[in-house]
């Protein structure tokens, strides 16, 4: 259930009711032609909603952070970074509302990579205040997309409007894609990339690593399914461990 769709006496009969809250959490950033700026926001939400829809009265979805640290991304239009020290500052203070409610647990919906160390950070700093922040990047994926994938990798351990994405996105958000302007990037990325802080402007000119026209509804249904239920176990996993406290 979404705390901003409820009225006053909703919104108090549900937040007596939920142990855990869900955060979708996205950014604002170009994923070539054939992706809008909203792509993760858009992943983050509706996945988040099938996860809400299984837990049931456990669980309350809050709004969308809609921005996040984009900082690789700056120059490329559209893209919009909030860094990290806000980004950790904004969780932290979600996190500690909830709290304040009775809500000691909230999950973190992420659907980009960039925003890994905010929530790292987040989640140390909450643990020493008995808050539980647990963090999802499509958790349980990775297989189904080494199986699924038939175009070659960017660059390891990198994924943006590539086909997988673009699957993911045809799945849970098709009607937002235009695959009829999805074309194939591979930047070359410098040797020295891994060592030293570089923004994607200064050795690319389009935002997709890979080739989005590989992608399909179908592929993107089963890498779905495998993150939403290995997501889904987890959290039943966390809320069955807090019962216990």
């Amino acid at each position: 259930m979404r705390l901003d769709t409820l009225n006053e006496s909703q919104a108090k009969a549900a937040l007596t009711r939920a142990r855990i809250a869900l955060l979708p959490l996205g950014a604002t950033e170009p994923h070539g032609d054939h992706l809008p700026l909203a792509t993760d926001n858009l992943l983050a939400e509706r996945f988040c909603e099938r996860l809400d829809a299984a837990l049931g009265a456990d669980a309350l979805t809050l709004p969308l952070v809609p921005y996040g640290q984009v900082w690789s991304l700056r120059g490329h239009a559209g893209a919009i970074d909030i860094g990290n020290d806000l980004l950790v500052e904004i969780l932290l203070a979600l996190a500690r509302n909830m709290q304040g409610y009775g809500v000691t647990s909230m999950a973190v919906i992420n659907a980009h990579y960039g925003n890994f160390d905010a929530m790292k950070t987040a989640a140390r700093r909450l643990k020493e205040e008995n808050i539980h922040l647990l963090s999802y990047s499509w958790a349980g994926m990775a297989e189904t997309a080494a199986r699924l994938q038939t175009s070659s990798t960017a660059r390891s351990g990198y994924m943006h409007a590539d086909e997988i994405e673009t699957s993911l996105m045809l799945a849970l958000a098709g009607e937002y894609v235009d695959m009829q302007r999805a074309r194939a990037h591979y930047p070359l990325f410098p040797e020295n990339f891994s060592a030293r802080p570089m923004r994607w402007t200064e050795f690319s000119d389009y935002a997709v690593l890979g080739d989005p026209g590989a992608a399909s509804a179908e592929k993107g249904r089963q890498l779905v399914d495998a993150a939403f239920h290995a997501t889904l176990a987890s959290l039943q996993r966390h809320l069955r461990e807090i019962a216990h406290d």
